[in-house]
């Protein structure tokens, strides 16, 4: 069989049909891997997929790790922190800072009335309240003449700011009482009786 085989190979016709036939054999191998789809092209997306996963995550990771919160403070905070800003860097120079402007106090509002009939006192308290700095928006009479004891009315609901006031006029603490009335836009009423000579406006006299 081997010599057989040999001979046959000996033959060039035979070993040309033979070099024919592999060569064939070898083509249809190449063609049928190069139609059938290979192991990289089932694979792209896949691949593809996981690329855009990892640019998710990266992206994600940059965003967090970055502080975009003041694209989105509002325009006041913003203000507020550039202020601050200026000021530490003012105070790294060693410039004088001026501390800030405290809002003035308003002055005490209240209204004299006079409630024994004897004319003149409600001008002479409220040049004596004035003078000490207390705003006096109205003087007149008050519904009747019968008061007995000058009393402090509070109308805005702060007995201290009345309390106050009674004391600058040597009113009795216990004739300071709270009727408020936000309609009167003051903060006490006071009401002069007929003990008006012991109060401290008479008393400098």
């Amino acid at each position: 069989m081997a010599r057989r085989t040999r001979r046959d190979l000996s033959n060039k016709n035979i070993r040309k049909i033979i070099h024919k036939q592999q060569k064939e054999s070898r083509q249809q191998a190449d063609t049928r891997l190069k139609s059938s789809p290979g192991l990289l092209t089932l694979l792209k997306p896949f691949l593809y997929f996981l690329l855009v996963i990892c640019l998710i995550f990266v992206v994600y990771q940059v965003s967090t790790s970055l502080n975009f919160t003041d694209i989105f403070l509002k325009p006041d905070t913003v203000s507020i922190a550039n202020q601050e800003h200026s000021l530490s860097d003012r105070e790294t120079e060693g410039e004088e800072i001026k501390p800030p402007i405290k809002p003035v106090k308003q002055k005490t509002q209240v209204e004299v009335l006079n409630g024994c009939g004897v004319a003149g006192i409600a001008k002479d308290v409220t040049d004596f309240l004035r003078e000490a700095g207390v705003d006096v928006v109205y003087l007149g009479n008050h519904k009747n003449f019968n008061v007995t004891a000058s009393q402090v009315v509070d109308r805005s609901g702060n007995t201290d700011e009345a309390g106050e006031i009674a004391d600058m006029l040597g009113i009795d603490e216990k004739e300071v009482i709270s009727e408020v009335d936000k309609s009167k836009q003051l903060q006490a009423s006071i009401i002069l009786g007929k003990d008006y000579k012991n109060l401290k406006p008479f008393k400098k006299k």
